[in-house]
């Protein structure tokens, strides 16, 4: 009975240690993505730049100003979540409208970010944006295809 008492009080603190470690990783997957599987407002880098040679996109960036002034997609617009989304977007509002019939691509810092999805569904139900995509893999993959250096 002590060697079972031991063995399950082993594997609670190797379960609490992996929890915590998860949580705190910042490149961890989140809980709710299956591998290889996109959801229909989500969109993978190589279809984007395939786009962006067709018929061009445009990029909103949905991390922190500090974040964006660092680096940025070239030619994406600042809109998040942290600061008055339509402060961010009235300067911007007339060249939003004259791109609003090219896709939108939405990216923020991780796949785990909801930043990306608040900001796209703002963008759709406020600003009226059709085709508006989030970029799966976020920075990450943008830093890994060299598009943000």
């Amino acid at each position: 009975m002590r060697v079972s008492f031991q063995i399950l009080i082993i594997f609670i603190i190797v379960a609490i240690s992996g929890l915590v470690i998860y949580l705190w990783h910042p490149d961890r997957p989140p809980f709710y993505l299956v591998a290889g599987q996109l959801r229909n407002d989500e969109v993978e880098l190589e279809q984007v730049l395939k786009w962006a040679n067709d018929k061009g996109v445009v990029w909103i960036d949905a991390r922190s100003r500090k974040d964006y002034e660092k680096a940025h997609v070239e030619g994406a617009f600042l809109l998040n979540e942290m600061e008055d989304f339509y402060k961010l977007l009235e300067p911007i509002w007339s060249e939003i409208q004259n791109k609003a019939d090219l896709p939108f691509i939405v990216y923020c810092s991780s796949e785990s970010c909801l930043a990306s999805r608040k900001v796209s569904e703002k963008l759709r139900e406020t600003v009226g944006i059709a085709e508006v995509y989030i970029l799966e893999g976020g920075l990450k993959s943008l830093i890994d295809s060299g598009l943000i250096k």
